[in-house]
Order: structure tokens, then C-alpha cells, then sequence
């Protein structure tokens, strides 16, 4: 076996594992994420998909709640102006 031949080797062997170990993930159910900053560096993150969409519904239900809240005063906001204008209205048409 040759130089080339056994660097070829290498590669293929090293992808087949990368393949393989791809696949564990996924039927495991985690996620793996490699993220690389601007020296170069790999940073593997491993978490599992349950935990982010828990992250991610916790967050929404809070924003649900805010957007409710602020609902609400506008609701109140646009009544009480509502029952304002029609008092001017109604004084507006007794003067004349």
C-alpha cells in the first residue's frame, strides 16, 4: 500500500464513521451542531430537540401573556375614549 492509497483510505474510512455517527444522532433524537468562530475553531453543541421546544414554547406563551395584557389596555383605552367622544358630542348638541 502506498502513500495515496492509504491517505485515501483514511478519508473514506473517517466520513463512513462521520455517517454513522450522524445517524445515531438522529435516531437518539438529539441534535448536534457544530458552530466555527473566526479563528477557526469547532465548538460541537449537543442537546436534545425536546428541551429547545420547550425553551421556544415557554418563551412564546410569555409573549402570548404581554400581547394579552396589552390588549387589554387598549381595549380600555379605546372605550374610554369612545365614551368621552360621545360626551362631547352629546354637550356639542344641546348647545345648539
Amino acid at each position: 500500500m502506498n502513500f495515496w492509497e492509504a491517505i485515501v483510505l483514511i478519508v473514506i474510512v473517517t466520513s463512513v464513521a462521520k455517517v454513522f455517527q450522524a445517524g445515531l444522532y438522529s435516531r437518539s433524537g438529539r441534535a448536534r451542531r457544530v458552530t466555527i468562530d473566526d479563528k477557526g475553531k469547532q465548538t460541537i453543541i449537543e442537546h436534545a430537540d425536546n428541551a429547545d421546544a420547550d425553551i421556544r414554547n415557554q418563551r412564546l406563551q410569555g409573549e402570548v401573556e404581554e400581547l394579552r395584557e396589552r390588549i387589554k389596555v387598549l381595549e380600555r383605552i379605546a372605550t374610554e375614549d369612545r365614551k368621552a367622544r360621545d360626551l362631547a358630542d352629546e354637550i356639542e348638541s344641546l348647545r345648539r
